[in-house]
């Protein structure tokens, strides 16, 4: 929570890009709570601090609801019109909190979520042990032979949730045995790795990233359940395959939001050890969002040499890094008036529109560059 703690109050930084960047630092960590949330709020509801200022409540979306929260948000979508831009934000922010926050509140969330799906909610605790388990089989039948359904995907976390609040999925149960599971069953699985924290799979769980015909959604889910369990000897063993083949988006994805002292000192061993300008690239700016001292020197060489600019524009993440961790560095202006043209040209090229669209058959990779050519993660972008 320390590091929570450290990054919170630049939510509400006057400078819009140290906000942003804070906000984007806390994203995925598991770190955050209902509180942080709440200062998120603030600092949406303070409104732009400038031109460069990007919203806040898509950022939002990742943090959990307490009662005060979700108190705030029924109330703001009581008064706001159906034709308001936060509207669809705030239904979101309410569709993702936790279960038993949802039956405590039933009566007010109800016209903003569909009947059908809150009253499936709604039952899953007074279910018994099988019924859990043959609704998370139909959940699993359904999201096997048809289209994905992030609602049916969802709601089968939901599932999951309930069996491990209950202290029915054991430790010894959840066995992560790739060539015994297939199709959701094996995303389950690794969910519930996450969720119970069972770090016997780690090893198992880090294999996973070695498999390259794994589809996007399975690694997304091994990078969650890592960074859930967050241990050491997660670090350890991600960074033994953290630059193998294509999947160094998910593994460098998970050593960049495990905040701590072993995340870092990998991530600077692996700067060292790789020439990929675009694994560097990542690499520098998880970095960053470790708010690492001692990695300035080697990402200020990698800019002047130069790096990756269709993944992301590094002397953003460097000016915040050194302004988070109170460096006055020479270069401060030079880099924020070089972002300010970033964003600039960025603004005067809005809307952006896929010229090209994507042939049926193409896939892009959540973590892959946007095929708009906004230089952003697709899963940040057109997703």
């Amino acid at each position: 929570m320390r590091f929570v703690e450290s990054v919170e109050p630049y939510f509400l930084s006057e400078d819009p890009f140290v906000q942003r960047y804070a906000i984007e630092m806390l994203e995925g960590s598991y770190l955050v709570d209902g509180d942080t949330f709440l200062t998120g709020l603030k600092a949406h509801d303070r409104g732009q601090v400038s031109e460069y200022s990007s919203p806040i409540l898509p950022y939002l979306m990742y943090m959990p609801l307490n009662e005060e929260g979700l108190t705030e948000v029924v109330n703001r979508l009581n008064s706001l019109s159906k034709k308001d831009a936060d509207v669809l934000f705030y239904i979101q922010l309410i569709a993702n909190a936790d279960t038993d926050l949802l039956i405590s509140y039933r009566d007010e969330v109800k016209p903003f979520l569909d009947e059908e799906q809150l009253k499936k909610i709604a039952k899953l605790p007074y279910l018994k042990d099988e019924e859990l388990f043959m609704e998370l089989d139909g959940v699993m039948h359904y999201l096997d032979t048809n289209e994905y359904d992030q609602v049916y995907f969802d709601h089968g976390k939901r599932i999951v949730h309930e069996l491990v609040k209950k202290g029915e999925m054991k430790s010894w149960e959840v066995q992560i045995e790739e060539d015994e599971l297939g199709g959701f069953n094996l995303v389950y699985t690794v969910y519930m790795a996450g969720e119970i924290r069972k770090e016997s799979v780690i090893p198992q769980l880090v294999n996973l990233f070695k498999n390259e015909g794994a589809e996007d959604l399975l690694l997304e889910e091994v990078a969650n359940a890592l960074v859930k369990i967050g241990s050491d000897q997660v670090v350890r063993e991600v960074e033994k395959v953290a630059l193998y083949g294509n999947t160094y988006f998910y593994t460098l994805d998970v050593l960049g939001r495990i905040k701590s002292a072993e995340a870092e000192q990998a991530l600077l061993r692996l700067f060292d050890q790789t020439d990929d300008l675009t694994a560097k690239t990542l690499i520098a700016d998880y970095l960053c969002q470790q708010l690492s001292a001692d990695s300035i020197p080697k990402i200020e060489a990698l800019i002047e040499e130069g790096y990756d600019e269709n993944m992301l524009c590094l002397e953003e993440s460097l000016y915040v890094n050194c302004v988070m961790n109170g460096i006055d560095h020479p270069k401060l202006p030079q880099w924020k008036s070089l972002i300010e043209e970033v964003e600039k040209h960025s603004l005067d090229e809005q809307p952006l529109l896929v010229t090209q669209p994507v042939q049926t058959g193409d896939k892009i990779g959540r973590n892959d560059p946007c095929p708009c050519g906004s230089g952003k993660k697709y899963k940040k972008c057109c997703l």
